[in-house]
Parts: structure tokens; sequence; C-alpha cells
């Protein structure tokens, strides 16, 4: 797979939708479920769909993890994991600006009540932005924090996630009103109206950093003691490995390198520095002598007078 790098924006080529998250009612009173829906706003640098969450987490790179819920109330994952990123900048293994987005529906896709529960996960690397921000409703109000256990027992990290419910009743033929300050859900308001948790993951060794993730979990139609056992049963999936060719962060770290006319000497100090590797697939047009195995940490890079003009990858 080709990628022309180092074109503006506007001369990207265009993926077929942009991706903004919206809400859409469900059959409890006051609640929400957050899902991707597309949108003629501008596309992002890349979007794509993942069967699981070790694929998502390969398709954004290795500078950041995903988190996979382990327990998932009896619910099977619906639809495949959207996976978006929109600019992104790498340096020393880091991402240092740009958006990321994953996430997944478990249960029913519409009119989630108690006997169609839901629930929906939204992530992104703790040090991007959201590429496609899970939305609220603005009959949310909070539950109260909780600690959350990550980890197998004895190596865990904790966490704290503050807990929401839609309880708070807005009028049904007016504006919405703001929530009153102070206002407080009940955890039974979690089954009845729908729930929201947040927090910050991370691992509790550096072991297996980089792992610190934003995490949205939106439920409808399951309790408050459902919602925490999904949370707690997160596990981290980290980026890089598999079959994936041409991460979101590769991608962007080729956008890097021949935006900023980098010899091959500094591209390849470049690559290895945020943990992959590069060769020179043509010098001048001249095609040069490769192996075929496939690896996917591998940029393999066109040459213009030293200086990177497209890469591929894998």
């Amino acid at each position: 797979m080709t990628y022309r790098c180092g074109m503006t924006t506007s001369a990207r080529p265009a993926m077929p939708v942009a991706w903004v998250a919206l809400l859409v009612s469900v059959g409890l009173v006051g609640a929400t479920l957050t899902v991707l829906a597309p949108s003629a706003a501008a596309a992002p640098d890349t979007a794509s769909k993942a069967q699981g969450w070790q694929e998502a987490a390969s398709q954004l790179g290795s500078a950041g993890s995903l988190w996979e819920p382990g327990r998932t109330a009896g619910l099977r994952m619906t639809k495949p994991v959207d996976v978006i990123a929109d600019g992104l900048t790498f340096a020393n293994g880091e991402a240092r600006s740009g958006d990321t987005y994953a996430g997944a529906t478990y249960g029913a896709l519409r009119a989630a009540s108690t006997s169609r529960p839901s629930f929906t996960i939204a992530e992104k690397w703790g040090d991007t932005g959201w590429a496609a921000e899970p939305a609220y409703s603005t009959s949310m109000a909070p539950v109260g924090s909780v600690v959350i256990p990550l980890g197998s027992p004895g190596t865990q990290a904790k966490v704290t996630a503050q807990v929401f419910a839609n309880c708070f009743v807005q009028p049904a033929n007016a504006n919405p009103r703001p929530v009153p300050a102070g206002y407080r859900c009940s955890k039974a308001d979690v089954a009845r109206s729908g729930g929201v948790l947040r927090m910050t993951a991370r691992p509790a060794s550096t072991m297996t950093a980089p792992g610190r993730t934003s995490i949205v979990i939106t439920t409808a139609g399951l309790s408050y003691a459902q919602l925490i056992s999904i949370a707690s049963s997160l596990e981290q999936v980290s980026g890089g490995g598999g079959e994936v060719t041409g991460s979101a962060q590769m991608v962007a770290m080729c956008g890097q390198m021949v935006d900023g006319a980098m010899t091959y000497e500094k591209a390849a100090a470049f690559a290895a520095s945020n943990g992959y590797s590069m060769r020179a697939g043509t010098i001048d047009g001249e095609p040069q002598m490769v192996t075929m195995d496939f690896r996917w940490d591998r940029f393999t890079v066109s040459l213009v007078k030293n200086l990177v003009t497209s890469c591929t990858y894998g």
C-alpha cells in the first residue's frame, strides 16, 4: 500500500465521510446513546474500522494504547470499532499534537431499554484531543466518584472515575435548561435513565507504557453495578504488531518527513526515535533492491535529491 504524504489537507485523498459524535434518543426517559454518524465536515487524515480492540490499537499506532472490556454485561459488540485520527505529530515515541478516537457499541444499536440494553465505549490517547467527541445528554448530572482497579490482582492501578446519570428532566416543549448547581442523580438513576462513566486509564507499570487513555462509557438499560463492572474489567491493548499496514501514526510520521523536507539520514533517525525502521525503495526514480518480507514497523521511502518524497509501509 502506497501513501503519498506531505500534501496540504485540501490535496490529500478525501475520505468517504468525516465523523462526528451525535446524540440519538433511546427508549429511556432522558437517556442518550453516543454513536457515530457521517457529517459533511472536512474528512480526518485517517478513518477506518477494526474487528476488535487489538486491531484498532494497531491501526492507531504504537505511541498509545486502547483498553478492551473483559466483561460486557452479556452484550456482544454490535459493529466494528471505529478508528479515527487527525492532525497527529510525533517526537521521541510520543504524540505531540492531534486527535484520536476509537469507539464501539455493544448490544442494541437503536431504541435501547432495560429489555434491550446497550453501552458504548469511546477512547482516545491521553495526550491527544478527541477526533470524535462523545456527546452527552442535557439531562446528565453527577452520581459521584468511584475508584476503579485496572490490571491483574497484585499489580493493579487504581484510578478515580466520575459517574453520571441522565436523571434531570428537561421541559418537553422548550429549550433545555442548565442543570442546577448541586443537582445529583442516584445510582438507581443509571438503570432508569442511562449512565456515563468518565476516567483516564493508566497501566500499573511503566513497563507497558504508553497506556494513559481517556475513556467514556455510556450505558442504556444497565445498572450502576454493571457499569462499574464493565469499567473495572478493562484491559490494556497496546498498539503495534499484527498485520496492519500503515497505522495512523506511520501515515502522520510520513507527512512530517515530507513536509519537513527531511533527508534520508534525518528521516531514519526520526523513525528510529519513534520505534520504527526505514529503508530506501527508490532513489531519484531508480528502484533499489529490497527484501519482500513484511514488517509492520518499517517505512520504505522514495528519495529525490536525498529528500523523502513518499512512503510505503511494511
